[in-house]
């Protein structure tokens, strides 16, 4: 019998603790709104390393300060919008590291010297799932500025109606930074001054990669501007941009320059795959590279990606923000439909052993009771 119980105490404590263990350890979590925190920027003044920010849906009218390692993430593009003051970068970022994301936004209403949408400043953060629109600044860098070696990932976002005075309407990279560029969508940005009404590199090596860079203007460069080194330009769509699609660079192996045929009237710029015939898809769909750097899993609007839009039996990435996908029929969790499996959440399957393990140590500690209550006796 105190075999038994040895073992049972033994079996649910190494249970129950490799289990809780092997969850790694979060950090705070804040909300915004909320009475503790009306705003981003009063949440982002106590939130440190390992710490999210959670912003509901709604406008917000403020300027901010990112914090390294702290997430921000908002509840979609289309819905959660930071309306800058007008006086600087809506977003800065700086030394701002790997471990911090920036996700789910409309960025608009910025107005600085660099970086009217977002400013980043020796920074490796991710920044996914965002529009840029109708940001200015008055030098480089409409919708974002990079300097000082930032090499963040920038994924999912959409960068509309920005404009520079000088370089880069929608990006500007400058001064040995190295961002991955990848699945973005760039449109009809400006660069009144000089070059790259889309992308301006300067003394940086950014990969540009699965993006659709269509519509913009610059005196020269009206896509993409590269000042000095050599950027990775590959599977991208460059098409119909004024003062040309390239300057001071050239198009990659797979880069194309076609009308991306984006649903009319669509303000989030989604592939229109002319179905139910598909005689005369968008280009973009299933024409870019699945080893892209820093491909995103998902589009920007959590559709999977990869997925097979043409129906041609292999499953590419799109180019652009935007994935077409068919979602498959419901099916229940563990279910398969057409052969493909849809897994169970995790957490779902962890409780249940978790409760187990609580309950052997229980069990176990009740048997000790017994025996000694029946000793006393």
């Amino acid at each position: 019998m105190r075999r038994l119980l040895s073992v049972l105490l033994a079996l649910g404590l190494v249970l129950s603790f490799s289990l809780v263990t092997a969850v790694p350890a979060l950090g705070a979590d804040f909300y915004v709104p909320s009475p503790s925190y009306p705003t981003i920027s009063s949440a982002l003044t106590v939130a440190g390393l390992g710490d999210t920010i959670y912003v509901a849906a709604g406008d917000y009218y403020e300027d901010i300060v990112l914090v390294n390692g702290a997430s921000v993430l908002g509840a979609g593009a289309d819905v959660t919008t930071i309306i800058g003051s007008g006086t600087g970068s809506v977003v800065t970022a700086d030394g701002v590291n790997s471990g911090t994301v920036f996700d789910g936004f409309t960025i608009t209403g910025g107005w600085a010297t660099y970086g009217g949408g977002m400013y980043l400043s020796g920074s490796s953060l991710t920044v996914s799932n965002c529009i840029f629109y109708n940001n200015r600044a008055t030098n480089n860098g409409g919708g974002m500025r990079l300097i000082t070696s930032s090499s963040p990932v920038v994924t999912n976002c959409i960068f509309d109606t920005n404009t520079a005075g000088f370089f880069g309407g929608g990006i500007a990279c400058r001064t040995n930074s190295s961002p991955d560029i990848t699945n973005c969508t760039i449109v009809n940005n400006t660069a009144t001054g000089n070059g790259g009404g889309g992308i301006y590199v300067h003394t940086s090596s950014p990969n540009i990669t699965n993006n659709i860079i269509a519509g913009n203007t610059a005196p020269s460069g009206g896509g993409i501007y590269v000042f000095s080194y050599t950027p990775y330009i590959d599977y991208n769509d460059v098409w119909n941009n004024t003062g040309g699609d390239y300057s001071g660079c050239s198009a990659g192996a797979n880069d194309i320059s076609s009308d991306p045929k984006f649903i009319v009237g669509d303000p989030e710029y989604h592939l229109d795959p002319d179905s139910p015939d598909f005689l005369d898809p968008s280009p973009c769909i299933d024409a870019g590279y699945n080893s892209a750097p820093s491909l995103p899993g998902t589009d920007y609007e959590g559709d999977p990606r990869v997925f097979d839009g043409d129906g041609n039996g292999t499953a590419t990435a799109d180019m652009g923000a935007d994935e077409y996908y068919i979602p498959p029929p419901p099916t229940p969790p563990g279910g398969t439909v057409g052969g493909e499996v849809y897994p169970v959440d995790k957490t779902t399957l962890l409780l249940p052993w978790l409760g187990l393990g609580l309950v052997l140590v229980l069990a176990a500690g009740g048997l000790i009771l017994v025996r000694r209550a029946g000793r006393l006796r």
